[in-house]
């Protein structure tokens, strides 16, 4: 089994994925890749219409390559439909199918995010899954003023926004607004990210706080890999299949 991880950016480098341990425990194969054009970051609308074309390529590229499935790596899910419509295999979107899979377990999710300028995605992508009563609320995790960067700092910061919101609201459920705590912790202004999810886990149980928290990469990969495994294909009567193929954006 083969899967495709899009980032919808345009670097050139790898990936720092590739040693994610939850690639590592599924027995597929991964290959990682980025967009040869568009933006550095997916912050708004913009970048996302920039990004599309080439995650769709690359989504083409992956299913001619012979991928059994699709992830692309971003919570925006940046050109989720148009990539179902291009190729017949299954495209996962990591926010999609971390709300789904929450959905499972609690009755509602807080998503954290780490810059103002994303909360309205998120509301609307919740807004178009028809799960807004699902949505206890979406909060930005910023550094005070001031204060420094260091990975202890964006613990702290993580922890007390968790507790104010399970305070306040008794949801206990919380979905990274990134694809994973080392993304976060980048957007944050951290530069030593290794051990984030670590040490805020240990920070929540050495004060008695039971929560989830669900972080959409790795949600996402399992989710293709079970997609991959059951033969699943993108419904053409949901995602009907273009008349005309463009390979020369």
């Amino acid at each position: 089994m083969r899967i495709t991880v899009i980032a919808p950016i345009a670097l050139k480098r790898k990936s720092s994925y590739e040693s994610k341990p939850c690639c590592k425990a599924l027995p597929c194969e991964f290959a990682f890749t980025f967009i040869d054009k568009g933006p550095m970051l997916v912050l708004n609308s913009y970048d996302q219409a920039f990004a599309t074309p080439g995650v769709v390529l690359k989504a083409q590229e992956a299913e001619a390559n012979g991928a059994d499935a699709i992830v692309i790596n971003c919570a925006a899910d940046t050109g989720l439909q148009a990539c179902r419509e291009a190729v017949s295999i299954p495209v996962i979107g990591v926010f999609e199918s971390t709300m789904l899979f929450s959905a499972q377990f609690a009755d509602q999710v807080a998503v954290l995010t780490f810059s103002d300028r994303i909360n309205g995605r998120y509301q609307n992508t919740i807004r178009n899954m028809n799960m807004s009563h699902r949505l206890a609320c979406t909060r930005t995790i910023a550094l005070p003023e001031g204060s420094g960067k260091s990975q202890e700092d964006v613990i702290h910061a993580m922890y007390e926004n968790i507790k104010d919101i399970y305070d306040h609201t008794l949801c206990d459920s919380f979905i990274l607004g990134c694809s994973d705590f080392e993304g976060a912790g980048l957007m944050m202004g951290c530069t030593s990210v290794a051990g984030i999810d670590e040490g805020l886990q240990a920070k929540l149980a050495e004060n008695s706080l039971k929560v989830n928290i669900y972080k959409p990469f790795d949600i996402g990969i399992h989710t293709a890999y079970i997609a991959a495994l059951m033969h699943v294909q993108n419904s053409r009567k949901t995602y009907p299949a273009p008349h005309t193929v463009f390979n020369n954006f």
